[in-house]
């Protein structure tokens, strides 16, 4: 019978972590390019679909974020298309001043710099719909 003797140990852990943050450096990198909501502008949003979907209009949404776009995507069933999309474009990350627009059926119906007035004009569309 023959013993083999290996001299040198190998830390398995570490070995882990070498390659972990190799790739946690490639996602925060590539997470530059990306636009997302910010807290202001997703509360404003979610306010607004609340609110539609306690009177049954809504049923479902959905978040996207894409290099330069981010979509607030607003379902009236779950397997259909968007009713309607909230998007967020901004060239060059958080220091630009962003576009914001709400498309039904890939028609712009509103454009603006600010989320508030979007949304403003947004829940007056709705109500006017409602009540013709």
């Amino acid at each position: 019978m023959t013993v083999i003797k290996f001299n040198k140990k190998i830390d398995f852990n570490k070995v882990k972590n070498s390659r972990l943050s190799k790739n946690s450096v490639d996602i925060k990198h590539n997470n530059k390019n990306f636009i997302f909501f910010s807290k202001f502008e997703l509360t404003s949003i979610l306010n607004l679909y609340s609110k539609q979907v306690s009177k049954g209009f809504w049923k479902d949404y959905a978040l996207d974020s894409k290099a330069n776009t981010a979509i607030f995507s607003i379902y009236k069933h779950s397997h259909d298309r968007p009713i309607y999309q909230i998007i967020k474009k901004s060239l060059k990350g958080f220091r630009n001043m962003p576009d914001f627009f709400i498309t039904k059926n890939m028609e712009i119906i509103n454009k603006s710099s600010e989320i508030s007035s979007i949304l403003s004009k947004f829940e007056k569309k709705l109500s006017i719909k409602k009540y013709s």
